[in-house]
C-alpha cells in the first residue's frame, strides 16, 4: 500500500501505523514531535527546526509530527501535556526530549548530525558512540491523584520566581499577546494568571506620572486594553530576565522581575523594573486583587489563611499616593494579610452613599469634597478579632486626641498637614465590616463545572474544598451537557484547533454545574481550579484541584467562567432567569 504521508510545511505528517514503520525505517536523523489532538503540534519550535535543517543540511535530518493516539508504540504519551520529541537514526531510537527546551534540541540535533558526518569521513572504520533505547523506558508509573484524602498534593520542591508582564495597547492590537506567551513558555516559563483591562485616564496617569504629561503616550495606552501576565518559572541558578528582555521588545511592555526567593518556596520578594516599588505593587493590586500568594505591603508571594475574622480599612486620598507603602508595612507588620484591595475614584454619589451617616453635619460638603479629590484604596484585612485590633492600630477619630493620648497610632502618625481630617478608615462592629466590605467588594457569581472525568470519583472531596474556601454554592444541577451548552462553555475557543475534541469530550456523560456566589468569585475559582495543564498546575499550584485530581489538559477535572460577562451568560444559559 503506498504512502499518504505529506509534507506539512518541512515536517512529515504521519496519519497512521503504516506511515510510522515506514517513516521511521528510513536512514538519517529523523525528529518527531509527539502531540495531542486537543493541543495541536508544537509550533514553538517550528522557526528553530527550520533553522537547523538550514544549516545542518536537508540531506542530514528530517523533522517529522504525529498525533499519540494514532500510532500504539506511543501509548505511553497519550494524554500527556508536554510535547515529546523523539529522535530515530537509522531507525533505532537514541533519545526522548519532553517539553519545550529550545537549547537541549538543539545540542541534541547538531550533535547526532556531526556523528552522522563522522560515520561518512571514517567510513568502515567508524565506531558508533550512539545506543538504542526504548520506549518502555520512558512510560511513567500510574500515580494517585493525591497524596492524602483531603486532596492537598503539596510538594516538596519549591515555587520558582514570578515575573509579572504589563503589553501595552499597540502590542495587545497587533496580536503580539499569544506570541509572547509562546516564547515565554517555550523558554520554560509557566503563566500563572492573565488579565485584561482597559485604563481609563486618571488610571493611567496614576501608574505612569512620569509620562503623564507625554500627549503620544496618554493616547496610546488609551486606545485600547492592556493585558496583564503573571509567569512563574523554577529556579535554575540562572538569572533568568535578561531571557525575558531578549525575548521581548521592552517597549512594549512593562516588566517586574523577582529579586529574591525564601528557602521554602513560600515568599517571592518582587524587585521592580521601574523607578517606583510603589507603583508597580499598585498595579499589581490593581490587575490581580485576589492572586493569593501576593502580599502587597512587602511585594511578597506569600499563603493565606483560610476563615479568619476580618474587617474593612480605606486609606483616603490624602495618604494613597505618598504614604501608601508605609501603611501598608505596618499593616504587614501588626500580623494582618491583605485578602482582597482595590484602588479607584469614588464618584460623589458613591461618596455621600459610604458616609450616608453624616450628612447634615456642617462638614460634610467638604469630606465629600476630600473623598473625591483623589483614589482610595479600600482593604479587606484578616487576622484574629481583626476588627478590634485594626481600630486599635487607627487609633481615636479626632485628630487633636490621636496626636495626644495615641502618638504610635496610625491616625496620629499619618495625619495630613493643614487637613483635619483622619486619612484612615476602619470599620467598628463585624456587622459593619462586613456592610462595608460588600459596599467595595460586592459578591460575584461563576459558573463552575465539576467534568464527567472527576465526577466519580472526586465529586465530595471538590465540594468540600469548595465550602471550606468560603463559597456559597447558590445553585446545583447534576446532567449530561447537550453539545449546545458545551460550545458555549468554550466559545471563546471556537476558533482553536481543540474545539471540536473538547467538545465532545464534555458532552460523553453526566457532570455537576454549580452557581458560585463570593467576592472576586470568578478570579478565586480560577485560582482554586488552577492551569489548565494538570502538570503545570503541579509545578506552579500544587494544592489546586487540577493538580490533585486532573488527568490530562482535556481530562482536567473542572471548569470556570472566565470573566462576569461570560458568567453571567452561563449560568442564565444552565439555570434560566435564577435570582442570585
Amino acid at each position: 500500500m503506498s504512502s499518504r504521508k505529506k509534507d506539512v510545511n518541512f515536517q512529515i505528517e504521519i496519519a497512521n501505523e503504516e506511515q510510522w514503520f515506514e517513516t521511521v525505517s528510513a536512514p538519517g536523523l529523523l525528529v518527531v514531535d509527539v502531540y495531542q489532538q486537543w493541543c495541536g503540534l508544537c509550533k514553538a519550535v517550528l522557526n528553530l527546526f527550520k533553522k537547523l535543517r538550514t544549516e545542518c543540511g536537508e540531506e542530514y535530518i528530517r523533522f517529522g509530527v504525529v498525533e499519540a493516539s494514532s500510532v500504539a508504540d506511543l501509548k505511553m504519551f497519550k494524554g500527556k501535556c508536554q510535547p515529546a520529541f523523539l529522535f530515530y537514526l537509522d531507525s533505532k531510537l537514541i533519545a526522548v526530549v519532553k517539553g519545550v527546551n529550545g537549547p537541549r534540541l538543539q545540542r541534541a540535533i547538531i550533535e547526532y548530525v556531526e556523528e552522522q558526518k563522522k560515520r561518512q569521513e571514517l567510513g568502515s572504520k567508524y565506531k558508533s558512540k550512539v545506543e538504542e533505547i526504548r520506549l518502555e523506558d520512558f512510560e511513567e508509573p500510574n500515580k494517585p491523584d493525591c497524596e492524602n484524602p483531603d486532596g492537598d498534593c503539596s510538594s516538596e520542591e519549591p515555587m520558582g520566581s514570578y515575573h509579572v508582564i504589563i503589553v501595552k495597547p499597540d502590542a495587545v492590537a497587533e496580536g503580539q499577546v499569544e506570541d509572547i506567551k509562546t516564547k515565554t513558555v517555550s523558554a520554560g516559563y509557566h503563566v500563572v494568571a492573565e488579565q485584561e483591562r482597559l485604563l481609563n485616564e486618571n488610571e493611567i496617569r496614576d501608574f505612569y506620572q512620569e509620562k503623564a504629561d507625554d500627549p503620544a503616550f496618554m493616547e496610546l495606552m488609551c486606545s485600547g486594553p492592556v493585558n496583564a501576565l503573571i509567569l512563574t518559572k523554577r529556579e535554575t541558578g540562572e538569572e533568568s530576565l535578561p531571557a525575558l528582555t531578549e525575548m521581548i521588545d521592552p517597549g512594549h511592555v512593562d516588566l517586574i522581575k523577582p529579586k529574591a526567593r525564601s528557602k521554602d518556596g513560600q515568599e517571592v520578594i518582587l524587585e521592580v523594573c521601574s523607578d517606583s516599588r510603589e507603583v508597580a505593587s499598585r498595579q499589581l493590586g490593581f490587575f490581580f486583587p485576589s492572586f493569593k500568594f501576593f502580599d502587597f505591603s512587602k511585594g511578597i508571594m506569600g499563603k493565606t489563611q483560610p476563615g479568619l475574622p476580618r474587617t474593612f480599612a480605606l486609606i483616603r486620598p490624602g495618604l494613597v499616593k505618598e504614604t501608601r507603602e508605609e501603611i501598608l508595612q505596618a499593616i504587614h507588620d501588626a500580623g494582618f494579610q491583605i485578602a482582597m484591595q482595590k484602588e479607584m475614584t469614588l464618584t460623589e454619589e458613591q461618596a455621600r452613599e459610604f458616609y450616608k451617616q453624616h450628612e447634615g453635619q456642617d462638614y460634610f460638603d467638604s469630606f465629600i469634597s476630600h473623598m473625591t479629590s483623589g483614589p482610595v484604596l479600600a482593604l479587606a484585612l484578616t487576622r484574629e478579632d481583626a476588627v478590634q485590633h485594626w481600630r486599635n492600630l487607627l487609633g481615636p477619630k479626632i485628630l487633636a486626641e490621636a496626636k495626644e493620648t495615641c502618638p504610635e497610632s496610625l491616625r496620629a502618625q499619618f495625619a495630613v498637614d493643614d487637613v483635619p481630617i483622619n486619612q484612615l478608615h476602619g470599620s467598628s462592629t463585624v456587622e459593619e465590616a462586613e456592610s462595608e466590605l460588600r459596599q467595595f467588594f460586592p459578591v460575584e457569581h461563576t459558573l463552575a463545572v465539576i467534568k464527567a472525568d472527576a465526577l466519580q470519583e472526586h465529586r465530595d472531596s471538590i465540594i468540600s474544598r469548595i465550602e471550606a474556601a468560603g463559597f456559597t454554592i447558590s445553585q446545583v444541577k447534576e446532567a449530561q451537557l447537550t453539545r449546545e451548552m458545551a460550545e458555549n462553555f468554550y466559545i471563546d475557543h471556537h476558533d482553536k484547533s481543540f474545539f471540536n475534541p473538547l467538545v465532545d469530550y464534555m458532552t460523553q456523560g453526566p457532570s455537576v454545574m454549580m452557581v458560585l456566589s463570593k467576592e472576586n468569585a470568578i478570579a478565586e475559582w480560577r485560582e482554586m481550579m488552577g492551569p489548565v495543564d494538570p502538570e503545570q498546575a503541579k509545578e506552579v499550584s500544587p494544592n489546586s484541584l487540577r493538580a490533585c485530581f486532573a488527568k490530562s489538559i482535556l481530562e482536567n477535572a473542572v471548569h470556570g467562567s472566565s470573566n462576569t460577562q461570560h458568567a453571567m451568560d452561563s449560568i442564565h444559559f444552565i439555570f434560566g432567569d435564577v435570582c442570585l
